[in-house]
């Protein structure tokens, strides 16, 4: 499937109420943030899953946005989001093996990595995200953090908010 076909069909699953429930049920804090992941997504990133920095008691979280973006538009993005904003952007490669202690660390729960992101991901977990947008076109998975920790991905100063102002700029 073309870039575009596959970026309204991602569209789609924002207006789609099972959609909705199943992100309550992950993490009810997300739902406040779908309508700038929708934008972002109208903008040419393909989002597959993310994270909004949110505060909690003995647990730190950082923002992050992991998704497909057409190749030529993915260097004038990941050079603006370092070059314009304090977060972070790379091109996730494919890798034989990905060795989990060079990973980023996203969530700390009581000094302990809960969650955390590699910098290369194997080609069955790329080709089985790819499949499931069922793209064909020329992309690259690329994913952002907030190096901040607990900060609001959707505040005026976090990570949502910034991708989507570089995307704009695209």
């Amino acid at each position: 499937m073309k870039f575009n076909s596959a970026q309204k069909k991602a569209l789609i699953k924002f207006d789609n109420p099972e959609f909705i429930e199943n992100i309550k049920e992950e993490d009810s804090t997300m739902v406040k943030h779908l309508d700038i992941l929708k934008q972002i997504n109208e903008c040419g990133y393909l989002t597959t899953n993310s994270q909004a920095g949110r505060k909690i008691p003995t647990i730190y979280e950082r923002a992050y946005i992991l998704g497909f973006m057409l190749k030529k538009d993915a260097i004038q993005f990941i050079k603006n989001m370092n070059i314009e904003t304090d977060k972070n952007a790379l091109y996730v490669s494919i890798s034989i093996d990905a060795d989990p202690k060079l990973d980023i660390p996203l969530t700390l729960e009581n000094q302990k990595v809960i969650t955390h992101m590699s910098t290369s991901v194997p080609r069955r977990i790329w080709e089985n995200e790819r499949k499931q947008l069922d793209l064909d076109d020329d992309i690259i998975y690329i994913f952002c953090w907030d190096p901040k920790w607990n900060r609001n991905a959707s505040s005026k100063m976090g990570l949502f908010t910034d991708v989507l102002k570089i995307l704009k700029l695209i």
